[in-house]
């Protein structure tokens, strides 16, 4: 921290004049309120003028609280206590928010509720499911919903929801996981042109209004150079289920040896699908010693790892070879 900074600091200047004397306070994603007395889990909008606060309560029977402040004026905007777990939210430049209520019950189910600025509730829909992902759209009228475990259809789904219109834009299995973020492109008139899923490690990659994911090659590139060892291997396995060819056989090994580096040769499993893949790329690419010291590797770090047949053919081919 600079001079200036640590004087401002020391004064207690900040983004908002005399922030020690606000009735509304952020700190390490947590808002605390003085009247009336709250403290809870802080969701900002992306002009930081709208946050959100969420608190569950532990007994069963009683509701959370939920509370929407306007930072830039220091005012809560209302407060709601008809939340059984206020699990999540996300809130947009004009106010309007969504956010997961958990239910009650032990089943696995989740709502996902908007409301505006003013209190109003304009949207809700319940999800046999639990809700892992949400976000909404800067404007107010788009949101996302990913859930997760389930026994029913509602597993696995990725959602576009219109809140103005109460509609479904779309849903569809999700090709890229879990996001750590939703963007979304919105023409002059307020349609929808894109949804984007930001991954850290990966990028962003986008699903056209109808759904359709539109970066499919960009995101195996991303996994195959730049993703995390697991993605590598994923990826590299599927590259060699769909295209099993020479260049390929290139990429995928490139992958797997990158992966091992990584840290996968000291994990049976991931180790072992990773010398699998070596083993299936050397094949393909004619090495046949090369293949066959991959797939031995690959069962001495995990005997059940599926290359038994693999390496019995090998062998049998390299004995020909000497023979011949």
């Amino acid at each position: 921290m600079g001079l200036i900074s640590k004087l401002r600091a020391a004064l207690g200047g900040g983004k908002f004049a005399g922030e020690k004397n606000r009735n509304a306070v952020l700190q390490d994603r947590w808002l605390q309120l003085t009247h009336p007395l709250f403290a809870g889990r802080a969701y900002c909008s992306p002009n930081q003028r709208w946050v959100i606060g969420c608190k569950v309560f532990d007994n069963d029977s009683g509701n959370g609280r939920l509370i929407l402040v306007n930072y830039e004026s220091d005012t809560v905007a209302h407060e709601l206590n008809s939340f059984a777990h206020p699990m999540g939210a996300a809130v947009s430049d004009t106010g309007t928010y969504i956010l997961v209520d958990a239910g009650c019950g032990s089943e696995l189910e989740g709502s996902l509720v908007a409301i505006d600025s003013e209190g109003n509730e304009l949207y809700r829909k319940c999800y046999h499911a639990n809700i892992f992902n949400i976000g909404i759209s800067d404007c107010g009228r788009y949101v996302a919903v990913q859930t997760a475990n389930a026994l029913n259809a509602d597993v696995d789904l990725f959602e576009i929801l219109d809140i103005k219109n109460g509609r479904l834009v779309f849903s569809r299995l999700p090709v890229t996981g879990w996001p750590d973020q939703y963007t979304f492109d919105v023409d002059a008139a307020g349609e929808l042109r894109a949804v984007g899923v930001v991954h850290k490690s990966l990028g962003q990659f986008f699903y056209s209004s109808d759904g359709e994911f539109r970066d499919q090659q960009a995101f195996q590139d991303a996994r195959l150079g730049i993703g995390h060892y697991v993605a590598k291997i994923s990826a590299a396995r599927e590259l060699l289920q769909t295209t099993p060819t020479a260049d390929n056989a290139i990429i995928a090994l490139f992958a797997a040896d990158e992966a091992l580096q990584e840290g996968a040769e000291d994990r049976a499993d991931w180790g072992a699908l990773a010398h699998r893949i070596r083993g299936e790329s050397y094949e393909l690419l004619g090495q046949l010693p090369e293949a066959m010291a991959a797939f031995e590797q690959a069962l001495r770090l995990n005997p059940k790892v599926d290359t038994q047949n693999s390496a019995g053919s090998l062998r049998k081919k390299l004995d020909n070879n000497k023979l011949a």
